[in-house]
């Protein structure tokens, strides 16, 4: 177990013990599915089946994987803070809460980079 104690950012001393990561009172296993791989891929796909240039394509998926990256460690550390605040919010917010927001934050990006490249007549 590695205490991150030294580390707490916003004064809260928390743990990590293999794929658990614990804070006090609260712990959460993050799985192979907490990593946004699949919105991930959606972007991607959704990018690669628009007609554009190779070079507008890996520009739009390098920047929104990057911004997924960000977005997804942002839902890991607030489904953190929360449980240890409100255990019982917790599942909904993982469950739907932060599904409905990681699939606008697809969308939107995906919208933006196509208003991007399309070409205007």
């Amino acid at each position: 177990m590695v205490d991150l104690q030294d580390h707490a950012v916003v004064g809260t001393p928390a743990s990590l013990d293999g794929v658990t990561v614990g804070v006090p009172n609260f712990s959460v296993m993050i799985r192979n599915n907490c990593n946004a791989a699949y919105e991930m891929g959606l972007y991607t796909a959704a990018t690669l089946a628009y007609p554009a240039s190779g070079l507008r394509r890996t520009t739009g998926i390098l920047i929104a994987l990057s911004v997924l990256y960000a977005v997804n460690l942002i839902r890991v550390l607030s489904l953190v803070y929360l449980g240890s605040l409100f255990p019982g919010a917790f599942e909904a917010a993982h469950v739907y809460v932060w599904q409905v927001i990681f699939l606008v934050v697809v969308a939107g990006l995906w919208l933006g980079w196509i208003a991007r490249v399309r070409p205007v007549a």
